[in-house]
């Protein structure tokens, strides 16, 4: 997952519950980007984040490249190691990247559907936890996750 994506799950209150269903792992530069850059900036997510991987409800990977290394950069030297299923995020540069890349990746919002689909919470759930989201993805991601929830199976 990328810093972008973490920290919007968690400005949203939806981390927890996402992180308790799918491993979450971030590179140590998506760690420092977040956790340690945003302590020096006094940003609250980067507490929370910290406490999430003290509690082991995010793993910080091992095999990643130096601390300073540039988050995105990192998560795709992680990713080409082949222990990983897709990359979350919804930074457009990135997204570009992984497509000329071929790696699969997937925005925060289709993580909710991602959970519908598995039948882990269910529609109701599904829609109030994308409304939490709303306020931090594009019009576009919002409009086709909603679409995606509300068909029928």
């Amino acid at each position: 997952m990328d810093a972008d994506c973490l920290i919007k799950l968690t400005k949203s209150g939806l981390k927890e519950p996402i992180c308790r269903s799918e491993k979450v792992i971030i590179p140590r530069g998506v760690k420092h980007e977040v956790v340690d850059a945003g302590r020096n900036k006094d940003y609250p997510d980067a507490g929370i984040v910290d406490q999430n991987i003290q509690n082991g409800l995010i793993t910080v990977a091992k095999e990643s490249s130096p601390i300073h290394s540039a988050g995105d950069q990192d998560l795709i030297a992680a990713f080409k190691q082949g222990r990983y299923a897709v990359i979350a995020t919804d930074d457009a540069k990135l997204i570009r990247i992984l497509r000329a890349a071929g790696i699969p990746f997937m925005v925060p919002a289709l993580l909710i559907h991602a959970q519908r689909k598995k039948g882990e919470i269910d529609q109701k759930t599904a829609l109030d936890w994308l409304n939490k989201l709303s306020a931090f993805i594009s019009d576009e991601e919002y409009t086709v996750t909603k679409l995606l929830l509300e068909e029928k199976a």
